[in-house]
């Protein structure tokens, strides 16, 4: 049976829940020349909900999304197309589950937790190491959390669910190519776990005001790339200056352990002040997996600052890009960049953590 927009669902009663099918590992097949997704796995997700005695008190519907990728091939326009299809069906429905490749399965997540700012309603992506189909998936395990957490009322907000544990999704890097500890969130709490039954951590949970209306989607044209760029010993002016020059919408910068970075090579500093100002945001974040910008600790720290380094404080990689690429869409004046950088908007850092 079909819905109304023309995609397959089975009929069940009460919560409805929207799966959103993207492709990557969880539904690919062996094609000619490897594993590639499959656009048969809608069906198969269904028939094995349809097997699940559990669930059969809700209602499921499946839209898989055109074209669907290899989530290696995700760029900023798929995080938008994710988001607006999001934003125009889920009217209805009282969760969304989006099945999605791993290795950029933290930059949807967190592009996402801004794209839908204040849906309040749970948005859990998941995904496997191991397609569905494949003898020893971690797929059912991992799709039956994730539903678990999208029929969960208290939940509303964008989160990813892996190996037991629900992640927010802004907060979680991914840690592993192995089952059982595929992601991580270093710097916030679980949100819930499930085994077999859910236990949710309301203190970890996004407050949301359920009253305001989400916020209107960026500017679709906007499309010129934010950039990232790990500082690395010995790392040039030509090497800052190109990547300024292909990303002059912004450029996350992966600092040393608390912000720092080889300031004593001169020409690296006037790198980045001719960066800065052209106007191009420049944003620090750490390259440790726990690590956070002080940017008032070092001499390094704040010859950085001077040049024009915005404090991207406990924001992961994949946080930091998306923020900015979202705050771009919204044509935030270079001005106010920092200031929005440093102020959370979907849980997504700790502010003014330690004085930065």
């Amino acid at each position: 049976m079909m819905d109304r927009a023309g995609f397959p669902r089975v009929l069940m009663a009460h919560t409805r829940i929207l799966a959103v099918y993207a492709g990557g590992t969880i539904g690919m097949r062996a094609g000619p020349s490897g594993l590639v997704p499959s656009a048969a796995f809608a069906d198969e997700f269904l028939r094995w909900i349809g097997r699940q005695r559990d669930l059969s008190a809700h209602e499921f519907v499946v839209h898989r999304l055109e074209p669907l990728i290899d989530s290696a091939d995700a760029v900023p326009a798929n995080w938008r197309s994710i988001a607006r299809h999001i934003s125009d069906t889920q009217d209805g429905f009282d969760g969304i589950v989006v099945l999605h490749g791993t290795d950029t399965l933290a930059y949807t997540a967190s592009a996402l937790s801004f794209l839908l700012i204040n849906l309040a309603k749970p948005v859990i992506l998941t995904g496997a190491q191991v397609p569905f189909a494949f003898p020893g998936s971690d797929a059912e395990a991992n799709i039956r959390g994730a539903i678990a957490c999208a029929l969960d009322g208290r939940i509303r907000e964008v989160g990813i669910y892996f190996d037991g544990a629900l992640l927010r999704g802004n907060r979680a890097r991914k840690s592993s190519t192995h089952i059982g500890d595929g992601f991580a969130s270093p710097h916030w709490p679980e949100l819930a776990r499930f085994d077999g039954t859910l236990s949710v951590a309301p203190e970890a949970l996004l407050a949301v005001d359920a009253s305001a209306s989400p916020r209107p989607l960026p500017d679709a044209t906007e499309t010129e790339p934010v950039g990232l760029l790990k500082v690395y010993p010995g790392i040039s002016d030509r090497m800052i200056m190109a990547a300024a020059d292909a990303h002059p919408r912004g450029l996350v910068l992966e600092l040393y352990g608390s912000g720092t970075a080889p300031t004593l090579d001169q020409s690296v500093r006037r790198a980045l002040e001719t960066v800065a100002r052209r106007k191009t945001p420049l944003v620090g974040v750490s390259q440790c997996v726990r690590g956070e910008i002080t940017q008032a600790f070092y001499v390094s720290s704040r010859l950085l600052r001077d040049a024009g380094v915005m404090s991207g404080h406990d924001l992961t990689s994949e946080a930091a890009l998306t923020k900015l690429t979202y705050l771009h869409g919204l044509r935030t004046p270079f001005e106010r960049m920092a200031g929005e950088i440093a102020r959370p908007l979907a849980g997504e850092l700790t502010p003014d953590k330690n004085g930065a």
